[in-house]
């Protein structure tokens, strides 16, 4: 799975970076603070987080329709090293990302990008690399960390002040998030606030001449359908070490918003064989599979293992590469009330929708953010985190196909007789 991602990080650098770019380097300090979301990471994480980083921006040339619909935004490819603010315990990382910024605001003495990015992070310090026998909440614990490698993901404002003859003094504000996605547990993961400080050169002067927009150049389909089948591996408890594997099935409906967002809809099936038969609730307790506490299943049934549920979906376009956001709600789930203890209100009859604290039980909703790449025609790959609210309960690598129609009197080459067909691209 490691190896997949890195083929998936590639062909986002390939997509996003042209073959003869105009560029510009940066170096920048950084500084931040981890979010206190648990209570281990309340005892380890109470230093600064601080740091450096090297950038390199690609420049827009206007050579693909996608920057024109993206109001010609930068790409570049990020280094960030930093020291976690408590070197013993959560020790350094470094994190190797691509990312897009997007004007907001374009002047000759301010600029103001949105910055999103997504790559890999190494870690000095993991769990096992620490005191393992204190439990996941001692104060010589990391519990944050499970896995030397683990996913990147970074978003916020970046800001450009031009100055003079190529130089300009930037500032970034932001949110980024590591962790594996709980493929190796304990898996907290780190959530940092940040900003940054630093001095950008750009080495190629020459402006480019965009001209006008091109009205004529459109998202070439109207709505699509989707469907994608994912799979991969997770750690129920980390004192079992043992894996489970996970799969996913998404059918879904996508409808063109504009040229860079479409929205819609699907269904998600789920299998997870973590849910073994586990857990205690007044005399009973099973633990020949797992010492795991959190839920509660009495019978070792395959249908403990699947959940359906129904998603919003929303994709963001680049090109080749799409983003996604989804949010779903579970319509069959069989671990709505597998909890040693029950609801303050509905007990163990629990509805569709219900309060509930996310460090006890899943709840009845989940996203999944995620990387689409189309390699081959209509055929995608993906990469994917699905969430219960902060914390992640599996990463999905996935493939996947397309169908999007376009209406026939736009394109005469489609695969159909009827008003809309299938566009190849």
């Amino acid at each position: 799975m490691k190896q997949l991602s890195l083929i998936i990080f590639c062909l986002l650098a390939i997509q996003l970076c042209p073959a003869q770019p105009r560029y510009a380097v940066r170096v920048s300090g950084y500084g931040g603070k981890i979010l206190p979301l648990s209570k281990n990471i309340e005892h380890t994480a109470t230093g600064i987080v601080s740091g450096g980083e090297v950038t390199v921006d690609f420049l827009p040339q206007n050579n693909y329709n996608w920057e024109q619909f993206w109001n010609y935004p930068t790409c570049g490819v990020g280094v960030l090293m930093l020291d976690m603010g408590n070197a013993a315990i959560l020790g350094q990382s470094l994190s190797v990302y691509p990312y897009l910024l997007t004007p907001v605001v374009k002047s000759d003495y301010f600029i103001l990008n949105y910055k999103v990015g997504v790559g890999l992070s190494f870690f000095t310090k993991t769990w096992n690399r620490c005191d393992t026998l204190s439990g996941v909440n001692s104060l010589t614990a990391n519990s944050a960390i499970g896995s030397i490698v683990n996913a990147y993901i970074t978003t916020g404002a970046f800001m450009e002040f031009p100055i003079w003859k190529g130089f300009s003094a930037t500032a970034e504000l932001g949110y980024s998030h590591m962790s594996n996605g709980s493929i190796l547990q304990p898996n907290g993961g780190l959530n940092i606030l940040y900003g940054e400080v630093g001095a950008k050169y750009t080495f190629n002067q020459e402006k480019v001449s965009f001209g006008l927009k091109n009205p004529t150049l459109h998202l070439p389909y109207s709505f699509a359908l989707n469907m994608t089948f994912s799979g991969g591996a997770r750690e129920h408890y980390h004192l079992d070490n043992k894996s489970y594997p996970v799969f996913s099935l998404h059918l879904g409906y996508s409808h063109v918003m504009t040229d860079i967002y479409t929205f819609g809809g699907g269904f998600d099936f789920f299998y997870d064989g973590a849910f073994v038969q586990q857990g205690t609730r007044g005399e009973k307790s099973y633990r020949q599979h797992t010492h795991y506490e959190r839920y509660f299943i009495d019978t070792e049934s395959v249908s403990n293992k699947f959940r359906i549920g129904v998603s919003l979906n929303n994709a963001f376009i680049i090109g080749r590469v799409t983003g996604i956001l989804d949010w779903g709600i579970y319509l069959y789930d069989p671990l709505r009330n597998a909890n040693p203890q029950p609801h303050k209100k509905h007990g163990y009859n629990r509805p569709i929708i219900y309060s509930y604290n996310i460090d006890k039980e899943d709840g009845w909703n989940y996203f999944r953010l995620g990387v689409r790449v189309r390699v081959l025609d209509n055929l995608y790959v993906q990469a994917a985190m699905k969430t219960h609210l902060q914390k992640a309960e599996m990463v999905e690598f996935g493939i996947g196909y397309q169908l999007p129609f376009a209406k026939r009197n736009q394109h005469e080459t489609l695969v159909s007789k009827h008003s809309y067909g299938i566009y190849h691209p």
